[in-house]
This record gives structure tokens, sequence and C-alpha cells, in this order.
């Protein structure tokens, strides 16, 4: 009887050591993976991504990488793996350009290679033979479909912030461009994310909170938004679904926003907007009927 319960003490320890042994191992996998997909994203940066090949498509380890900023002349290096890939992460929203050397391979050079907040900028260098140079010009366009993340994110650039019209200056009005996200038909103004309530999205400026405590929704409301002005802008996303857990606190929808970081060229904008109803245009099929005199009732366009 005793033998038989030693036996089962024994067993049944040994089978929580392996298990506990599997957790280990599990959590440590989890860890890892988790650990590596936040070094390759970021809530307020972007990176640049690709395989480089030869003139036959077969890959190139150990190519000298190197990624310039056009307007802060800031560079980072990076060197390709063994099946040529190479990725740099920590990259402002801006323009660069991407230089690939190799021993025994001609140079090349891309620009301007246009780096989104939250994206991976991706990229095929292919070297050609010694002795001849290769520039690849760029266009910088983002593309139609995402392949690199199941997320639905797109992402509203300075060029469609300061050229597309808006009523009021509220550059966060352009959400509405995004397939899914409506007006909540409330008259306040707040935008509804997949039809989840307006007071469950998420508005972070550079990676900080820009929430009311009191309704958790974005700071201004239905008024100009005073936290940031449009001009100050760079680009931000707009997440709609299937986004990554580092931007959470929200049910409905994440506005993800980046300013401007500058240059090294001395630049500034000066606007002054005013609406007078003085200056806008008559609508004659909006009359006002007033009294000009007892009894004398006149009609003109308001």
């Amino acid at each position: 009887m005793r033998s038989g319960s030693g036996h089962s003490l024994i067993s049944s320890i040994f089978a929580t050591c392996k298990l506990t042994n599997l957790l280990t191992i599990f959590l440590l996998a989890a860890c890892i993976l988790i650990s590596g997909s936040a070094f390759a994203q970021s809530t307020t940066e972007g990176a640049i991504g690709g395989t480089v090949v030869d003139a036959r498509d077969a890959v190139v380890p150990n190519a000298s990488v190197v990624v310039h900023n056009t307007g802060t002349n800031a560079e980072q290096k990076a060197t390709t793996d063994s099946s040529g890939y190479f990725r740099v992460t920590g990259l402002q929203p801006a323009s660069y350009s991407v230089t690939v050397t190799a021993a025994g391979f001609a140079g090349y050079k891309a620009e301007p290679v246009i780096v989104q907040v939250g994206r991976v900028t991706e990229l095929t260098p292919k070297l050609g033979v010694a002795g001849t140079t290769q520039q690849v010009e760029v266009t910088g366009e983002a593309p139609q479909v995402n392949t690199t993340s199941p997320d639905f994110a797109p992402t509203l650039n300075l060029v469609a912030i300061q050229n597309l019209p808006i009523n009021g200056g509220r550059w966060s009005n352009f959400v509405l461009l995004t397939p899914g996200v409506n007006n909540n038909l409330s008259g306040f103004g707040l935008v509804s994310f997949r039809g989840v309530s307006a007071l469950l999205n998420n508005n972070t400026v550079d990676g900080a909170d820009n929430n009311q405590a009191f309704f958790s929704e974005e700071r201004g409301r239905t008024r100009a938004g005073y936290s940031t002005a449009k001009v100050a802008v760079q680009e931000f996303q707009v997440n709609t679904s299937d986004y990554s857990a580092e931007y959470g606190r929200a049910a409905g929808g994440v506005v993800n926003t980046v300013t401007k970081s500058g240059t090294n060229q001395f630049h500034g904008d000066a606007y002054f907007l005013d609406r007078d109803s003085a200056w806008s245009s008559t609508n004659p099929f909006t009359t006002l009927t007033t009294q000009t005199s007892p009894g004398v009732f006149t009609t003109k366009p308001n």
C-alpha cells in the first residue's frame, strides 16, 4: 500500500515537472515572438526592409545597406543576413534614400523611398555586375494591397492633409475617407468605426494620449482641434480592424497621428482663418423678410 502510494506520488511529481517545463518553454517562445514583433513595429515610426538579390535573383548576404533621411541627413546602417534580407527600424515618417553595396557588385541607390507611420516599406534591390552603377527612382506611392500585416490601416499623408478641402480645419475629420467609418448621427460630429460606439475609439498624437478623460473621445470633440494644429501634422494612420495589441484601448478604431519632425532647413507656415459671413456668397434661395416701415415688409436674399 505504501509502495503504491509512493509510486503514484513520484509519477505525479514527474508529470508536474514535465508540464512545468513545457509551460516554461511555451512562455519563452511566446516572449521571443512578442519581442520580435514589438521590435519590428512602432506606433510613431516606420521601417524599410527587403531582400537584396543579384542579376540572377540569387540572394546577396553580407551586403551593406545605408538608409539616409534626405531632410535631416540622419543615417542608419544595416547588413543583410544569410538570406539577403535586411530591415531598418525606428525611422521617422519622411523621404529617404537607400544605398546598397556589396563586394563584386555594382552599387544600388533608390530614392525617394517614403516611410509611413506603422508601416514597413518593402524594397527588392537588384545588384548588377561590378563596374556599372544603378539608380532607381521610386514613386513613393503606398501599395494598394497590404501584404505585410493583417490589419486594415490606411494612412493619410501630408499631401492629402494639406490639399483636401475640410470644413473647420479639423484634420481628424479626414478619417471619414476610410471605408467603414461614418458619422454616428448624434449631431455631435463623432465618428463610428464598423458601427461600434463613437465613445470606444482611441486617439494618439506621437504616441501620447489624445483622448478626453470623461467621454473617452478625441480632445476638442466637435470643436476645432486644440491639441494639435493641422499644419503641425505629418500624417496619421486610421486603424479600423485587426490592429496589433500595441495600439489597444479601443473596441472601435485607433487614429494614430505623428507630427512633423523638422529638417535641416529653416521653414515654417503662417496662416489666418476667418469665416465671416460677410465674405460668403449670397444664396438666392434663402431669403429674409423684415419690416422696413409700419405695414411694409421687404424680402431680400439672406
